[in-house]
């Protein structure tokens, strides 16, 4: 035999430079996504206390007061669902100029549990409402023939004085003596006002 022939290499051969990039590739993949998914919910995660005091507390260009809790409060004759219990926050803050109002508005109020669970101001919680609710205050343009029952909330908050505004929900029985207020703004995460009861 004077010319062995040489094998001719499988298609494994020709591409095995490939496997081993996609043998890299494929995890490095998999570890990037879960990373930036978890960076994401951790950036979003209100973790940071800003705790407001028996005092007051400057923050979000305002001046907030001690919140008071109300468990199951006087309001609509709606029955509540089954081992539910609706709750009615009281938040107390000072602007000094009423220009400040519009940071506040992108807030969202929460009730939190001791174990970290988290209870937001929902739709279903409006069917439970006697007074408008949120940050600012419950003021508006319309007149107040138009309100009805809930005209003597309506106040418009004065620069300089203090106002209040609520926040109604509606959870377990078993928790309303336990949950704590809270209020976030998405620009401000992970820091978020805490109302120690």
């Amino acid at each position: 035999m004077t010319g062995a022939r040489r094998a001719r290499r499988g298609w494994f051969g020709k591409n095995a430079a490939a496997f081993a990039v996609l043998v890299i590739a494929i995890p490095l993949a998999g570890w990037w996504t879960t990373r930036s998914d978890y960076k994401s919910w951790y950036d979003a995660e209100p973790r940071d206390p800003v705790v407001v005091a028996a005092g007051e507390t400057s923050y979000a260009g305002a001046t907030w007061y001690a919140a008071s809790v109300e468990v199951n409060p006087t309001g609509p004759a709606d029955p509540l669902p089954k081992g539910t219990t609706r709750i009615r926050v009281y938040f107390r803050l000072q602007v000094d100029k009423l220009s400040a109002l519009e940071a506040l508005g992108g807030c969202a109020i929460h009730l939190r549990a001791p174990n970290g669970r988290t209870w937001n101001e929902t739709v279903v919680a409006d069917d439970y409402q006697d007074r408008p609710t949120g940050c600012t205050g419950g003021y508006d343009d319309k007149l107040s023939s138009w309100r009805g029952a809930t005209a003597q909330y309506f106040l418009k908050p004065v620069a300089g004085k203090p106002f209040e505004t609520v926040a109604i929900f509606v959870v377990p029985s078993s928790v309303a003596s336990t949950v704590q207020p809270t209020i976030t703004w998405a620009t401000k995460l992970p820091a978020y006002l805490a109302f120690p009861r």
